[in-house]
């Protein structure tokens, strides 16, 4: 199983203090991708690199910079999420919830739970990461970003504001094709859909006037507020059209229209467990 390196953008500024947005997956190819780009822009080394979230495609790669010297930077929820993944422990949360709150059978929990560990092999995590504030002013290149507070897709996702030009890098908290599928996680004990978070951090960016932004996937466009809005008609739409069913698992399956594949499965599950969270008014991430 491979992860296309073609796939997630990674973003390098230049100047004071060489700083890189996520890192890709921890894979020869792509830290060669990195390097190259590096001697192209003239930068000898990274000096830091900015987390958007923990998921393997966006920090993976975060240990072999950190051996060639980059502090590596990644808030504090998310560094959590990062913890668990890495020892193990998401994995047995998850194989609880997917059982008794999804009703995912047996069989089927296996392979994605199989799946989804292979995915480790794709993340190393590092020491010595440092926990980012919402809120923290960094320099970056010659460039200052603000750290902006997107949960959702992560509960600590974190996007980054260049204010005096307007842009906003998103990670996947906004893409330009799809909506970013909510994550779920543990809250007070409780099983919580990402989705009620996500609806207020699309208030959040909307909120900053940025003029154009830069996604994780996908090409970079202008008027986030616009892709906002679009965002949240098609979840507002989804949720007033969506009917529960015998579970979470068999409402996902239908969408791949009865066909099991374990990424899918394990994608859909996560759209339909929001939709159901907001239509039920099951308990709710807090802002």
């Amino acid at each position: 199983m491979k992860l296309s390196i073609n796939k997630v953008n990674l973003y390098i500024f230049r100047g004071k203090v060489p700083t890189m947005i996520d890192t890709g997956t921890n894979d020869p190819e792509v830290y060669q991708a990195i390097q190259e780009a590096l001697k192209e822009l003239g930068i000898p080394r990274l000096e830091q690199v900015l987390l958007t979230h923990w998921h393997v495609d966006h920090a993976g790669g975060a240990e072999s910079l950190r051996r060639d010297g980059a502090r590596i930077l990644s808030g504090t929820r998310d560094y959590e999420e990062w913890v668990n993944f890495s020892s193990g422990k998401s994995f047995k949360i998850y194989e609880a919830y997917a059982d008794k709150v999804w009703g995912v059978p047996p069989e089927q929990l296996a392979i994605i739970l199989e799946y989804n560990k292979r995915l480790t092999f794709f993340s190393t995590l590092p020491e010595g990461v440092e926990k980012i504030d919402v809120g923290a002013v960094i320099q970056a290149g010659n460039y200052t970003l603000k750290t902006i507070s997107t949960p959702g897709h992560t509960a600590g996702h974190l996007s980054y504001y260049e204010e005096d030009l307007g842009l906003l890098f998103t990670g996947d908290s906004l893409l330009p094709d799809v909506v970013p599928y909510p994550g779920a996680w543990l809250e007070n004990g409780e099983l919580v859909s990402g989705l009620p978070s996500y609806l207020h951090a699309l208030e959040r960016i909307e909120a900053l006037g940025a003029r154009a932004y830069l996604p994780a996937h996908g090409l970079a466009r202008k008027s986030p507020e616009s892709r906002c809005q679009e965002i949240r008609n098609q979840i507002l739409r989804q949720v007033e059209s969506y009917v529960p069913g015998e579970s979470i698992f068999t409402k996902a399956l239908s969408l791949s229209k009865g066909k099991f594949d374990p990424m899918t499965a394990f994608i859909h599950m996560h759209y339909v467990y929001g939709w159901e969270s907001l239509k039920l008014n099951l308990p709710r991430q807090s802002n």
